[in-house]
């Protein structure tokens, strides 16, 4: 039976190598999109922008921040349809 600090470990390392994973993925399919002349849309300043090859930005949508009207404590329970 494995300790709960080496459980904690375990998964901090499968969480790390998670980030490593999904930035490489990134990194790959980003040089892809540029190769293919493919446009791009990234999270920017608040902004949805669609980036194109030729280094040229058009703004797609602004992000509005919506706080939350319920309150939930440790340990609820949230059920979905």
């Amino acid at each position: 039976m494995e300790s709960a600090v080496l459980k904690r470990t375990y998964e901090r390392l499968y969480r790390v190598l998670l980030s490593k994973i999904a930035r490489e993925a990134s990194i790959v399919a980003n040089r892809e999109n540029r190769a293919l002349g493919l446009s791009i849309q990234i999270v920017e300043n608040g902004y949805v922008v669609e980036k194109f090859p030729d280094g040229s930005k058009r703004i797609i949508k602004e992000l509005v921040r919506v706080k939350s009207t319920i309150e939930l404590k440790k340990g609820s329970m949230l059920y979905l349809k």
